[in-house]
């Protein structure tokens, strides 16, 4: 899982690149440019939270005891949230349809990573 997620990081860190030299080339785009890369940080961190959580699931799922509670998918919406009041005060910084779509593209990213770690592994000559 670590290496799935290694690799959706590092295509995020290539689109929010790509997203920030069109940004400084196209000024008629910035606010669509900045929505982008706002969303892809959001994504990526509740990325994170989500892969924490998992590994806290799994963990108590070996272990004996009383089940940690979390926030778990309120600070996943939280994160969502905050872009949006952001996008919405800001309007002329940010847009906010650009914004959310950039949010939500983190499992999608994953899922390409995921395909690209599988078909590696197929290729590898193992099993």
């Amino acid at each position: 899982m670590d290496r799935i997620m290694s690799l959706a990081v590092r295509i995020m860190l290539v689109m929010a690149a790509a997203s920030l030299v069109l940004w400084a080339l196209l000024p008629t785009w910035r606010p669509v440019m900045l929505g982008l890369v706002v969303g892809f940080a959001a994504s990526a961190l509740n990325a994170f939270f989500l892969q924490r959580r998992v590994g806290m699931l799994a963990q108590a799922a070996t272990e004996e005891g009383a089940k940690r509670r979390g926030l778990g998918f309120g600070s996943r919406i939280a994160t969502v949230l905050m872009v949006a009041m952001f996008a919405y005060r800001y309007p002329e910084i940010l847009n906010m349809p650009a914004a959310l779509i950039g949010s939500m593209v983190m499992p999608f990213v994953i899922l390409v990573s995921g395909i690209i770690h599988n078909v590696k592994e197929d290729n590898s000559g193992k099993g």
